[in-house]
């Protein structure tokens, strides 16, 4: 029904085009003199005439009229603004921007915008949209009847698919009726509907989706189905029903709601009584973005599974913008927040919950509930140059074990500073904070916990920045990929000081940093590179993009020295980051830290992202840590011939020398279709909780109108 839907629609685009470009056109041609917004009409013919008693403009041969970026083309002409009737026949064509109507002979009153139009070909650039009926008739408002028609977005003369309708009766935001629609495959035959009710709203439409289909060698066939609700202009829901075979049936229900420009959300709840699991399993996910009054806001982000191996098995659950990594997470974490920004301040509130699934039971885990910040943004004090900012919070840390932790915590850390520069060169930044912290717990035993702590925490930084600005020319071949005009090199050299001095925290808890303020006596130094290009935009200069950055950084402890590997050293790892965002050919995520006393490595974190203008394409990401982390992960895609796509991908786990998951597939990609297929082959995961899986899944997609399966994220990275 989908596609006949489509074509009901793409076939009234037509006519309605074309009923709009006559009343814009030729309802001007009385004022042809007068010249109205738009330009003047320019009517050309090889002859033109008026006839009084007949009220009527005639024009023959070659007649061509234009207005802007209209035209319309015909060898004959009649007009009779008494009737506003307009005909035109003979090799008719209109055409406004790329846009083109091509017919035998149209008549229509440009008033009542009704009319016929005979054998008319459409050609619509933005969806490349190919349409063609025998007579498109137009009755009155938002009803049309159309005869002979036929839709496809291919190019080629003998198209590799087509709809076609005998005849087609539409109502817009109504329904249609279609007599002997057809789908064809070349010129053969697929699919006969002998009568058809289409519904016709210009809204979103309410109706089944297209199934997915595959194929697991650990639970046999798939095949997933939805249906789309569309409830209402700001609301609407879908409800899945699908069968994994010896798994049994999964049910799914999303539910989506925009009620204004900061209210919206989305929750989603999936369901299953696994047989191969031999247990219920269920999760349920909920994003919400609210507006108050007098400008608060609330948000949430709420994220439950019934255990962990859920996310590992059904990770297409997932919201798009969900942060949860579903192959290494061990613990969920909720959100509530809300809060009011103002120009100098801002108010936040929130509570988190945090689901730990490595246990049975989640008594023991620490929530935060609630947690309050205050914030003043830096700000000058009563128009000197001297600024403060301050950052102030309260926290309720509690959990559900018998002997029930209830413990508040207040933290204050205003903070003063005095940018100033030397010789308009060097800037320098002093600044001084002091911290209060205090803890007061619920237990009313005999020595309830009642503590405070006050530091302070005193730096000066010193820094300048050098740069040199390039014309285009300096580096024409990236230049002019990039369009740049012009190009500037940044060198800014940094030298910090911070000092915080030592505090008894033995006897305080510990839930996060702000319980730990470590004695601090050091020096850091580090520069910084940056690319900065100017681009050039259809002759309209942009702003300046970062296109590359580079920073390097050392510390060294002028009082207690840092512990690594229990040994004492005066100077901290060389810590690196480094970013190239040559979009679209190039990305480069780079983060590293190393010992410079073993001249090794303690993190390498890696992202590069590399395409070529065939789309041709490849990413390779590595991760470690020391004694912690080491994985690699390559993706690849390959142009072979001009239509024809391999793609496939690799994770390996370095660590414990075991592959996670292969993915192989081909795509092959016309002008106005694609088919592909992926093979998915996840290994047994060390821990044993996941078995050994291969997948199988085939998709196509026909331009314009969508498709059956989901194509992989290697074919769209």
């Amino acid at each position: 029904m989908m596609p006949r839907r489509l074509l009901a629609l793409s076939v009234l685009l037509f006519v309605s085009f074309g009923m709009g470009f006559l009343r814009f056109g030729w309802a001007k041609v009385v004022d042809v003199k007068v010249g109205k917004e738009g330009g003047p009409i320019e009517i050309e013919a090889e002859e033109l005439s008026y006839d009084r008693a007949q009220q009527t403009y005639y024009g023959h041969g070659s007649v061509v009229i234009t207005r802007g970026d209209f035209n319309l083309q015909a060898d004959h002409v009649l007009f009779r603004p008494e009737t506003n009737e307009l005909q035109a026949w003979g090799n008719v064509l209109m055409s406004e921007g790329e846009d083109v109507l091509e017919c035998e002979r149209l008549e229509v009153n440009v008033e009542t915008r009704t009319g016929k139009v005979f054998r008319a070909k459409l050609f619509l650039k933005d969806n490349n949209y190919h349409i063609a009926a025998e007579e498109a008739e137009k009755l009155g408002e938002n009803e049309y009847r159309i005869r002979e028609g036929s839709f496809t977005t291919c190019d080629a003369r003998k198209p590799p698919w087509r709809f076609t309708a005998q005849n087609l009766y539409v109502r817009v935001d109504g329904e249609g009726i279609v007599h002997r629609a057809r789908f064809y495959l070349a010129d053969i035959p697929v699919f006969y509907f002998p009568w058809a009710s289409v519904p016709l709203r210009k809204e979103r439409q309410t109706g089944f989706l297209m199934p997915q289909v595959g194929l697991s060698s650990k639970y046999g066939p798939e095949v997933k189905t939805g249906f789309y609700w569309a409830m209402t202009k700001e609301m609407d829901s879908t409800f899945y029903l699908d069968y994994l075979g010896d798994r049994g049936f999964k049910e799914g229900l999303e539910y989506r709601y925009a009620l204004g420009r900061e209210t919206d959300g989305e929750a989603r709840v999936y369901f299953i009584d696994d047989r191969v699991f031999e247990g219920k399993r269920y999760a349920f996910f909920l994003q919400n973005r609210q507006e108050l009054p007098y400008d608060f806001y609330l948000k949430g982000n709420v994220n439950y599974v019934s255990e962990w191996t859920y996310l590992r098995d059904f990770e297409d659950d997932l919201p798009e913008q969900s942060s949860i990594d579903a192959r290494t997470v061990r613990q969920l974490r909720s959100v509530l927040f809300g809060g009011k920004n103002w120009d100098s301040f801002t108010l936040l509130a929130e509570g988190d919950f945090f689901r730990d699934m490595a246990v049975k039971s989640n008594d023991e885990t620490v929530q935060l509930l609630p947690r309050v910040g205050f914030y003043g943004h830096p700000q000058s004090l009563w128009k000197t140059p001297i600024y403060a900012d301050l950052t102030s919070s309260y926290t309720y840390f509690t959990n559900k074990d018998e002997n029930r932790l209830g413990l508040h915590r207040w933290d204050l850390f205003p903070r003063f500073f005095y940018p100033t520069r030397f010789f308009d060169v060097l800037k320098f930044e002093p600044s001084l904070g002091f911290r209060e912290t205090y803890y007061r717990s619920d237990d009313d035993r005999d020595k309830p916990l009642k503590k405070g702590r006050e530091t302070l925490e005193a730096t000066a930084t010193l820094s300048t920045e050098f740069y040199r600005v390039y014309d285009g020319t300096a580096i024409r071949w990236l230049s002019d990929l990039f369009n740049v005009t012009r190009w500037m090199h940044t060198v800014e050299p940094t030298l910090e000081y911070r000092y915080r001095p030592r505090v008894d925290e033995d006897e305080l808890p510990l839930f996060d940093d702000i319980d730990r303020q470590p004695f601090a006596h050091e020096i850091t130094y580090g520069l910084t590179q940056r690319m900065i290009g100017k681009p050039q935009k259809e002759k309209i200069e942009s702003g300046p993009y970062e296109y590359a950055m580079l920073r390097v950084y050392q510390s060294y402890s002028l009082g207690d020295p840092y512990v690594r590997e229990g040994k004492k050293r005066d100077f901290s790892s060389v810590f690196g980051e480094m970013t190239w965002r040559f979009n679209p050919y190039l990305f480069v995520r780079w983060i590293a830290a190393l010992d410079p006393y073993r001249m090794g490595l303690d993190e390498w974190n890696t992202l590069i992202r590399a395409k070529d203008r065939r789309n041709d394409a490849l990413q390779i990401e590595y991760r470690y840590t020391k004694d912690q982390i080491q994985t690699i992960n390559v993706h690849t895609r390959i142009k072979t011939v001009e239509p024809l796509y391999l793609y496939g991908g690799i994770r390996y786990n370095l660590q414990f020398h075991t592959r996670v998951e292969n993915i192989v597939g081909a795509e092959y990609q016309a002008q106005c279709w694609a088919l592909g297929f992926n093979l998915e082959d996840k290994n047994r995961s060390p821990d044993g909780l996941q078995r050994k899986e291969v997948r199988f899944q085939l998709y196509f997609n026909l331009l314009g109108l969508g498709g059956l399966g989901q194509k992989p994220k290697l074919m769209s990275f």
